[in-house]
């Protein structure tokens, strides 16, 4: 019973460990000689003395292999900890012991995957719109960012597309935030069932969202809007009918070697309101003097033709 106990104590108990390590490690050449002398052999000094350095260079070097296993899962935490801060790379590792290492290798193990998992979900948070389920502001700065350097450095087109729900004031006032939270909702899920899937979208105010549309003309881009113009107009949420809900779009086609993101969404954005102030529920567009300016083809006669988008 009390050899049960000291084997549960011993796997359970760093201390225990250690204390063992250490008592056989500095006993072993006391060990030696005992076993030396009961031979019966020559008690020769320098023998002995051999003996005796013999076996405590045998005890360390047991003390030192068996530290250096014990301690082993230990190194092992702080690889995966490096790793993580070092590249955001997750690694896990287990062990089997049941003392204080192997509680403290599962624990921190089980930490860096759990603190992993809630910084990935208060980032998806700080970057989705909670309503509509698309990205917001911030997030849309990030990718669209990304996307304009790729446009510039592969020369490929690049439009946005930045349009407002019209009235939307007008049905939260007379049908309640409940319903205009229901427009919101159809809206995002709307854009997410127009668009293609690289392209990037966002709801940057109440009622205002943005599409970043990568490698794609003023054509294109048009031809997008007005689905979604056309979708919106045909829906029936809550008590509104069938084209109470309708919205205003500006498209813009940029010019990404010399236009920022903010510089494309103000053009965007001046075109939305062109839309508002011809009656809404329109789509107006327009594209960069840069590369308008580059499609311009001889005539007959010295005459020019220009590519213009109109509204």
């Amino acid at each position: 019973m009390r050899l049960s106990r000291f084997k549960v104590m011993l796997n359970s108990s760093l201390t225990a460990k250690i204390f063992s390590i250490c008592f056989l490690s500095v006993h072993v050449p006391l060990l030696a000689l005992v076993v030396y002398l009961f031979m019966g052999l020559q008690a020769d000094a320098t023998l002995v003395f051999l003996i005796v350095l013999g076996a405590t260079l045998v005890g360390t070097a047991f003390c030192l292999a068996s530290m250096w296993m014990l301690i082993s899962p230990l190194r092992e935490v702080a690889g995966i900890v490096e790793t993580y801060r070092s590249t955001g790379t997750v690694t896990t590792a287990y062990s089997k012991r049941r003392d204080e290492v192997g509680i403290v290798t599962n624990g921190v193990s089980q930490l860096v995957s759990e603190l992993n998992s809630t910084l990935l979900q208060l980032r998806r948070q700080s970057n989705t719109d909670v309503l509509t389920g698309l990205g917001n502001r911030r997030w849309l700065n990030e990718i669209a960012g990304l996307e304009l350097n790729r446009a510039a450095r592969e020369q490929r087109a690049i439009s946005v597309i930045v349009f407002d729900l019209d009235h939307f004031k007008g049905i939260n006032d007379k049908f309640g935030h409940d319903v205009g939270d229901q427009v919101l909702m159809a809206t995002g899920a709307t854009i997410q069932h127009c668009l293609r899937p690289y392209d990037i979208a966002a709801r940057i105010g109440g009622e205002e969202f943005c599409l970043v549309l990568p490698g794609t003309d003023i054509d294109a881009a048009r031809s997008i809007a007005d689905r979604l113009r056309t979708q919106l107009e045909s829906k029936a949420i809550g008590p509104l009918p069938r084209g109470r809900v309708t919205a205003s779009f500006g498209v813009y086609r940029g010019d990404p070697t010399r236009e920022t993101l903010k510089a494309m969404l103000t053009v965007a954005d001046r075109k939305l309101y062109d839309a508002k102030h011809a009656g809404r529920n329109a789509v107006h567009s327009e594209v960069a003097y840069s590369i308008r300016n580059a499609s311009v083809t001889p005539q007959k006669r010295g005459k020019r033709r220009f590519n213009l988008s109109h509204e």
